[in-house]
Formats: C-alpha cells, sequence, structure tokens
C-alpha cells in the first residue's frame, strides 16, 4: 500500500484499538467492514481490502475528531527539501576557508583532506549492517506531530515507516555532503580568482620522498581525470619561518579534482539511489498485517493460514472402541482427511489419515528402480511436513508399542492418546475426551500446549469454547421452558356437589386427569429430546425419564358453598340465640335468619380470600414441589445422558448436590409460578447443568 494509504490505516487502528474512542463505535467498525468486503470483494488481498477500508472509514471519522483530521492533513515530506538540503551545503563549503593559512597552500594539511577523509569513513560504514531504525529516523518521526492523547499511533507510524524515514534521511544527508563539496571547490577557485595563493610544506618527520609518494598516491585520480601531473614537492619544501613561492593553481586543481571524485559523485550517486529507494517505498509501503488487530477483521486478512489447522491420526493399533472427537465418529480411510471443526470465519481443523505408503512396512527394491524411481515414503514425508501441525499417536491400553521411525523426521509435536478410560498424564484417555460440558476440552487443552504460539488453534479454540458455551444456554433455556410448562399445568375437576358426588365419580374424573397430565410430560419429554438432539447427539432419552416414579397431586380449593351453608347455619343459629334471650323470643326466629345470611356471606368470603391466595378456585390435578424437582432431575438427565459416552455414574452422582444447591431458588419458583417463570429457571438450571457434566479433565 502507500505511504497514504498506510497512514489512513494506522490512524484507523489507533482509534479501534483500546481504549477505544467516543467518536467511534462498533456499529461504525462493522459499517466500515462492511462497505470494504462490498467494494473489494472477499476475494480481495489483504492490503487493498484494509487501506479501502481505512478509506471509508476516515470518511466518518474525520467530522468527528479534528485533530485526526489535522494529523492526516500534515505534510510528512517534499521534493523541495532535497533542493535546501544542497544549497545550505553549498553556501556552508562557500564560507569555508580550507586551504590554510591566508594565499598559502599547506600541501600536507588542507581541510580537504578532512573532508575527503570523513566521506570514505561514512562510505565504510555504509557498507556494514544497518539498524532497523536509526537515531536520525527516530529523531525525524518524533517530530512529524501526533494526534493528542494518542502516543501508540506515533509508536505505530514510527515502526511501520521507519525504513522510509532513513531512505528520506539519506537523501538529505547524501544530497547536503555534495554540496558541501561543491561549495568548497566553488571556495577554492573563487579564492584563486582574487588572491595569490602559493604552495608549500613543511614535516618533522617526513622527508621528500614519503611526502612525494604519499601525494602521488593520494592524488592520482585526481590526476588522470585532470590531466595534471603531481608537481615535485623538493622544491616546495620550506625552512623554519619561509615564506612560498611556488604557484599553488596546479595543487587547487588537483584537490577540487579529489573532491569531486571522492565526495561529489559518490555522494550524488548515492542521494540518486536513496531517493529511488524512497520514492519506491512510499508507493509500496509494508505494512506488517499478521497481528491479531487486522486479522480480527475478516478472514480474508489471514493469508498465513489459508490451509486448514491439520493433525495427523496415527493409530498405532486400531481403536478398541469407535472414536468420537469433537462432535465427529472418526472415519478415516486411507490418505483420507476429515474436518473435525469449522468456526464459520475461515478456520478449519482437519484431521488427516496416515499416507498409506507410510502406514505399511516398508518394502526393499532392487537398486535399479532406487536410481530411477522417486522415493514414495520420502515424498509423502515431504507432503505432511508441509501440511501437518501435529499429531495424534494411539497407543494400545497398557502396552509400550514402538513407535515407526518416521514419526522423529516428521518433527511435529506430539499428542498421545491411550485407547483406554484412563491414562496417565501426560496421555490422554481416548475414550473419555468428550466428557464434560466442554466436550473435548482436554484434547483442547493439549493442543494449546503443543501448538502455544498458533493463532489459528487459538482461534478454533475460541471458537469451541464460544459455541459449547452457547450451546449450555441455549440448553438450559430450552429446559427451563419446558418444565415451566408443566409447572404451569393443570387439569381441572368437577365442582363438588352441595351435598357431594359419587366416589366412584370423584375419583373416575380424577384418574382421568392425572394421565392426561401424565401424557402431556411424556409428550414434553418426546419434544425436548428432539429439540437437544441435534446438539447433544441421538442417545436413548427414555432412559432418563422420571416415568411413573412421580404422580400428579389432586389440588382442593376451600368450598365457597359449603362454607358458606355452614357458615350461616352455625352464625345464624347464635346470632338467632342471643336475639330470642334479648327480646324474651318476641323476634319470633328473625335474629336467626340474619345472623345465618350474614354469617354466609362471611364465611364465602372468606373461603375465596384463601382461594385466590392459593391461584386457584377450582380444584384440579396438578404437579407439586416434590414432584417438580424429580421432573427437574429427570430433564436435566435428557442432556446428560444423550452426551454421555461413558461416565454416567459420576454424572448422576454430580447432578443430585447441584440440584441441591438451586432447591431455595426451586423453591420459590414453585411456591409462585408466575409467567417469568421460564427466566427465573433458566440461570439455575444451567448451573446445575454445567456442575453435572464437569469440566474438561
Amino acid at each position: 500500500m502507500t505511504e497514504d494509504d498506510a497512514r489512513r490505516v494506522l490512524l484507523l487502528r489507533a482509534f479501534e484499538s483500546p481504549p477505544g474512542d467516543a467518536g467511534w463505535h462498533d456499529e461504525d467498525r462493522a459499517w466500515a467492514t462492511r462497505q470494504a468486503i462490498a467494494a473489494v470483494g472477499d476475494g480481495a488481498a489483504p492490503e487493498r481490502f484494509v487501506a479501502t477500508r481505512a478509506t471509508l472509514a476516515l470518511t466518518r471519522l474525520l467530522p468527528r475528531a479534528p485533530e485526526a483530521a489535522q494529523w492526516l492533513e500534515r505534510r510528512w515530506w517534499h521534493p523541495l527539501w532535497v533542493l535546501l538540503a544542497l544549497l545550505l551545503g553549498a553556501l556552508a563549503g562557500l564560507a569555508a576557508d580550507q586551504l590554510g593559512p591566508p594565499q598559502r597552500v599547506n600541501l600536507l594539511a588542507p581541510a580537504v583532506w578532512a573532508v575527503v577523509l570523513w566521506n570514505l569513513f561514512v562510505y565504510a560504514t555504509a557498507l556494514l549492517p544497518q539498524p532497523k531504525l536509526g537515531l536520525l529516523a527516530r529523531g525525524l518521526a518524533s517530530r512529524l506531530g501526533r494526534v493528542a492523547t494518542r502516543p501508540r499511533l506515533q509508536a505505530d507510524w514510527l515502526r511501520a515507516a521507519a525504513p522510509l524515514l532513513a531512505r528520506r534521511a539519506a537523501l538529505l544527508m547524501h544530497s547536503a555532503a555534495a554540496g558541501l563539496a561543491l561549495g568548497l571547490i566553488g571556495g577554492l577557485y573563487l579564492r584563486g580568482l582574487v588572491m595569490d595563493y602559493r604552495a608549500g610544506w613543511q614535516s618533522t618527520f617526513l622527508d621528500e620522498a614519503s611526502v612525494q609518494a604519499g601525494l602521488s598516491f593520494a592524488l592520482a585520480p585526481a590526476a588522470w581525470l585532470t590531466g595534471v601531473a603531481v608537481p615535485a614537492v623538493a622544491p616546495l619544501q620550506l625552512a623554519p619561518g619561509a615564506a612560498a613561492t611556488a604557484s599553488a593553481a596546479p595543487w587547487i586543481h588537483l584537490y577540487a579534482a579529489t573532491l569531486m571524485w571522492a565526495v561529489v559523485l559518490p555522494r550524488a550517486a548515492l542521494a540518486v539511489w536513496a531517493g529511488l529507494r524512497a520514492a519506491l517505498l512510499a508507493r509500496q509501503l509494508p505494512l506488517p498485517l499478521a497481528d491479531d488487530y487486522y486479522e480480527g477483521l475478516h478472514p480474508l486478512m489471514r493469508p498465513a493460514h489459508s490451509r486448514p489447522l491439520t493433525l495427523l491420526w496415527c493409530p498405532l493399533v486400531p481403536p478398541t472402541a469407535p472414536v468420537h472427537l469433537l462432535g465427529h465418529d472418526i472415519a478415516l480411510a486411507d490418505d483420507g482427511e476429515q474436518r473435525l471443526f469449522d468456526a464459520g470465519d475461515g478456520e478449519r481443523l482437519h484431521l488427516r489419515a496416515v499416507p498409506g505408503v507410510l502406514a505399511r512396512p516398508p518394502q526393499p527394491l532392487p537398486w535399479w528402480r532406487r536410481l530411477f524411481a522417486p522415493d514414495a515414503a520420502a515424498e509423502a514425508l515431504r507432503a505432511l511436513q508441509r501440511e501437518v501441525d501435529a499429531v495424534l499417536l494411539v497407543l494400545p491400553p497398557g502396552a509400550a508399542a514402538p513407535r515407526p521411525g518416521w514419526l522423529a523426521q516428521l518433527s511435529r509435536p506430539l499428542i498421545v492418546l491411550e485407547d483406554a478410560d484412563t491414562a496417565v498424564a501426560p496421555a490422554l484417555p481416548l475414550h473419555a475426551l468428550a466428557d464434560g460440558w466442554l466436550a473435548d476440552g482436554a484434547l483442547w487443552q493439549a493442543l494449546a500446549s503443543a501448538l502455544p504460539d498458533d493463532r489459528c488453534r487459538q482461534r478454533l479454540d475460541a471458537a469451541w469454547r464460544q459455541r459449547q458455551s452457547r450451546r449450555l444456554e441455549d440448553t438450559a433455556a430450552l429446559l427451563a421452558a419446558s418444565l415451566a410448562r408443566i409447572a404451569l399445568a393443570r387439569e381441572p375437576l368437577p365442582e363438588p356437589r352441595l351435598f357431594g358426588r359419587g366416589a366412584a365419580d370423584e375419583a373416575g374424573a380424577t384418574e382421568a386427569a392425572r394421565q392426561k397430565l401424565l401424557q402431556q410430560l411424556d409428550d414434553e419429554f418426546a419434544v425436548l429430546a428432539a429439540r437437544l438432539a441435534p446438539d447433544w447427539g441421538a442417545g436413548e432419552p427414555g432412559a432418563a425419564r422420571a416415568g411413573t416414579a412421580v404422580q400428579p397431586r389432586v389440588q382442593t380449593p376451600v368450598g365457597e358453598g359449603r362454607a358458606a351453608l355452614w357458615g350461616g347455619v352455625v352464625s345464624g343459629a347464635l346470632t338467632g340465640l342471643k336475639a330470642d334471650l334479648a327480646t324474651g323470643g318476641l323476634t319470633l326466629g328473625a335474629g336467626a335468619v340474619a345472623g345465618g345470611v350474614i354469617g354466609a356471606l362471611g364465611a364465602a368470603g372468606v373461603a375465596r380470600g384463601i382461594n385466590t391466595a392459593r391461584g386457584s378456585s377450582q380444584a384440579h390435578v396438578a404437579w407439586g414441589p416434590q414432584e417438580l424437582d424429580a421432573i427437574a432431575a429427570a430433564l436435566l438427565g435428557l442432556p446428560l445422558h444423550m452426551a454421555a459416552r461413558g461416565g454416567e455414574a459420576a454424572r448422576a452422582a454430580r447432578l443430585q448436590p447441584a440440584l441441591a444447591a438451586e432447591s431455595d431458588l426451586l423453591a420459590a419458583a414453585w411456591q409462585e409460578r408466575g409467567p417469568q417463570l421460564p427466566e427465573r429457571l433458566a440461570p439455575a438450571l444451567q448451573r446445575a447443568l454445567k456442575a453435572a457434566l464437569g469440566g474438561p479433565a
């Protein structure tokens, strides 16, 4: 992607990374992803997708974040900076009088040699391995501006743009160095035009031959370029206090040519090279996309994991019982492959059989066939090395079977499974991997130990655990809804007659109501088993039924008519007796009648109040609290039995304490039985189911 694309991507990342930003929400993030996918398609390159997404997202973000717009609009580079560096270097060179004392050229100590030696040192250091982020690039990046309160943006930009910043810094330095050398050359000739320079030399330790040889060697390239021979130095040696008399013109030509070949031309070439590389990087800036942020945007951001995570199924002997892994019965043919899990976002887990050429004993070949025929076993092993991430090695129970030699050559992590219900760590029991609410959790834990840094394994593990949690929640919701329907079900009985009805009629009506509730219970179990089967497997749900061990109870309300009758008789007699006694019999029974009416009304009101408090004004058949506790245990037994592949006794033993821990909540729910009963039951049933199932080994 281009430099501008990278800046937009990193700016958006700073706003989408924790702790987030009030102006950018999850809805905005999802919108940007959808728009980018619609614009580039699912088959686009990751760089194109993320750049397009950033461009689209910033159209919504920048109006909300003015500081982000300022950071993005700031000019990071301008080509005129190269001309400025060249001009400043040239002015510095013109201002420097580097020939020596006024109007005299000391052949052994002009500043020209310091400039040349410094540049040769720079060329030598350029050949050494360079750090990824130089001090100059770091300093330049730290001054390029930042968004307030977002230091991570600056750090991300520094890491991403470090190569580009280094090339541009090198372009400026080389341009300035070339300008400095050009300024020095111009200064030599400008001063030579208006001043009469004389040449000479003095030395305490060097003789004429040494000086002549050294200058001839150092100035040989300049002499070849200019055609000016290096003059003899013997006549130019000065006695102490003597003045130079020889013309310095040939030496100025040689020194200028030396600056040209040693400084100007190499620095100009290096500047051009740095500029070309900087321009290329500005158009194709590599931005690392292999981290959690980018891979979390969309599955197409995971080119490194385009192939599935593959496990090699390697049983040393055929398993003694059917093998069940991650919800699948393992049935692999020779050289076959089976999908174990699909996370739904592009990540997959596959199981692969050992190639037949490796599973069979090696067959010796004649020497002439070994010369021309390819080694099929070696080719199969190389293919496994490219495609397999870990090995599931199945050992027979209690035996030390010899392992094939090619396993060591494969060099992949081994997960040892013992063909038994129990195993000694670190081996895993093959037939108990599906035990627990997090089925096959032990296998995922073993994969985490074998492939701790594998991002594909991490995402698959997280997706599997999330799916298992969702399955547990959905199952608890189904159980709660079913149990609430059972608890709220009731079958009414006929109203009792004032003076009773026949015992046979009452018993028949009661038994019919009981049978109807029992049939409803049977139907509820059947429907629930059918709905649970896709998530928990088939099985025999009838074994987990409550059956006829529980019977609904007859709930009889207080009879309002009978209460009124007996209340009227008793209260009327007492009231009449009191009135007759008070009047000496003059009421002629009117007091008894009035008292009876008042007593009947009062008794009927009390009876109705009691029935209202109980929630029923009619006799009916319903499930009592004890029966509902038993039904709850039976309902929880459905997924327990369906998921059981061994360990039923242990799960049943864990279920009773788990339900006992929820007894207070269940008792309150049975007492009220309101419309919110499913919502009240679901958390308790989920906790009990999770405790009964257990966790990964």
